[in-house]
């Protein structure tokens, strides 16, 4: 690649108008207050609302046109702003992850946005709304080629091969993964998605209950349920319980329904692709999404599987990585790394991701012999407090059949026992390990977790210790990573003190020993 800088840039023409539908956006709530409130039958509250567009589209043509870019040797330069004026030097060595997206409109009109981001968190570092598909991609492409021009420099100046460490190597694009509809119709039914709809359908009927009118027969349904329901309670529960499994399994088809929508609507035509340290991936049936970040830069691997998964053969295998949260939900950011892959599929992208490692050979270690006591304890804290209520109501609320204080009580001990049995399960399946350069954890009993964390990237690492775990001779590890989600990269309970020790200790040296490698090296005159 020439060390030459490029042309300075503009956005595409048609840039204007995603501009101003970002100050519409945030003009909409007043002006709507404006236009409803406004009782009399004059023009004015029209001529807010033009008023109002005439500036946003004006906002959206300056902004615009104030937005210059330029790619030079080691870094683009962002020029933006109309009164204050702001310039952004912006290293393609921090560029961790380079997304782009093309919703209906983006796609109708010929343009794409694409939004640079970096590990400081915050807002993006570049957001350029909108490029043309030609110059988005020729930004990449430039960003490919940077990476593989520093990594023939440096494999001429230490006779190692040209293979760039943060970047493309030059080798052809490797497809990792693809998902065909049938397996978005299993995800469907895996995933539990559609409860958001269902839950923001029910809070908004609750708080309007007069959009029901709108609905042809929906209130001579409800009526109709009601009373069935009221009908089999006064009969007792042997003729209640039919109908709230029927209701429940009416629910579940309806989850499962939306969820399977959602995630052919978001998920169509899923590829995962590997160009040397990068993986890219794009997706989408209406809006197109195009997003990559480096494989060096993932903090923390998890590899999920549900019940439901295991039914069909299936998991979930998501990464975190450094890249700024966009806060105003301009794209998403690469986390589903394979929203659904069979387990040779996910342990080929784990090795991929993490070369070298197995998770069949990984030397796991058992909690303390007290953690199953601990966490039935834990569970008793919640499940108590939620089962006691209900047990008082069936024994003295008036209006319920004779047999439901027997039958609550009869339920409250069956989930007591339940929790003490699901307690010693998930301590007998639970384990950690710290081999092959990762520190990795699975805990679960219906379904399965695994949390991987490479030794190096841990930032913080916490011992503590309460009364309790003094007295017993336990303690519980955190580590902190640079992860995006905001969460704790690893969290491990009631280990043996002595092993929460070694623990620590090891995270912390791995984490010196990848300080001179992230930071930058001396300059040649000092």
């Amino acid at each position: 690649m020439s060390g030459a800088p490029q042309p300075s840039g503009r956005l595409h023409p048609w840039s204007w108008l995603f501009h101003a539908a970002g100050a519409l956006k945030e003009l909409a709530l007043p002006v709507l207050a404006v236009v409803v409130l406004k009782r009399n039958d004059d023009f004015s509250a029209l001529g807010v609302a033009v008023g109002a567009a005439a500036l946003a589209c004006a906002y959206g043509w300056l902004r615009a046109r104030s937005f210059r870019y330029e790619v030079l040797a080691e870094e683009i330069l962002i020029r933006e702003g109309l009164l204050m004026r702001e310039s952004r030097q912006v290293p393609f060595t921090r560029v961790q992850s380079v997304s782009e997206r093309r919703g209906l409109v983006h796609r109708l009109v010929g343009v794409t946005e694409l939004v640079l981001e970096s590990g400081s968190g915050g807002k993006p570092e570049a957001v350029m709304r909108v490029l043309g598909p030609g110059e988005a991609s020729r930004l990449a492409e430039q960003l490919r080629l940077h990476r593989a021009a520093r990594a023939a420099g440096a494999g001429e100046g230490t006779g190692a091969a040209a293979e760039d460490p943060n970047g493309a190597t030059g080798r052809p694009q490797q497809v990792l993964l693809t998902l065909p509809t049938v397996e978005l119709v299993k995800l469907g039914i895996i995933s539990n998605r559609g409860l958001l709809v269902v839950a923001t359908g029910i809070g908004v009927l609750s708080q309007n209950p007069d959009l029901l009118d709108l609905v042809p027969g929906a209130e001579q349904l409800a009526e109709s349920v009601y009373g069935r329901l009221a009908e089999a309670a006064s009969a007792g529960l042997a003729r209640l319980l039919p109908w709230i499994l029927g209701l429940l399994a009416a629910v579940f088809v309806l989850v499962r329904l939306l969820s399977l929508g959602y995630w052919i609507v978001t998920q169509h035509g899923f590829t995962l692709t590997r160009d040397g340290d990068r993986l890219r991936v794009q997706r989408g049936l209406l809006t197109r999404v195009d997003v990559s970040g480096r494989v060096g830069a993932i903090q923390r691997l998890v590899l999920e599987r549900t019940l439901l998964h295991r039914l069909f053969s299936r998991c979930t295998l998501r990464v975190d990585l450094p890249a700024a949260l966009v806060a105003t939900g301009h794209v998403p950011r690469l986390n589903r790394l394979a929203p659904i892959a069979t387990s040779e599929q996910a342990q080929a992208l784990i090795r991929d991701c993490l070369p070298g490692l197995d998770l069949q050979t990984l030397a796991w270690r058992r909690l303390h012999p007290d953690a199953a006591r601990r966490r039935w304890e834990r569970s008793m804290l919640w499940l108590m407090p939620a089962v006691a209520p209900g047990v008082a109501l069936a024994w003295w609320l008036p209006g319920l059949p004779a047999d439901a204080g027997p039958v609550a009580l009869a339920a409250a001990a069956v989930l007591v026992a339940g929790s003490a049995w699901h307690a010693r399960l998930w301590a007998t399946s639970a384990a950690y390990a710290a081999d092959q350069g990762v520190v990795a954890w699975r805990s679960g009993v219906f379904g399965r977790t695994w949390v991987l964390v490479p030794e190096g990237r841990t930032q913080v690492v916490t011992l503590r210790r309460s009364p309790r775990d003094r007295r017993v001779g336990t303690a519980t590890l955190c580590a902190d990573a640079m992860t995006a989600t905001g969460t704790r990269a690893l969290r491990l309970p009631w280990l043996a003190e002595a092993d929460a020790a070694a623990l620590n200790a090891r995270l912390w040296h791995a984490g010196v020993e990848a300080l001179p490698r992230n930071r930058p090296g001396p300059s040649p005159g000092s």
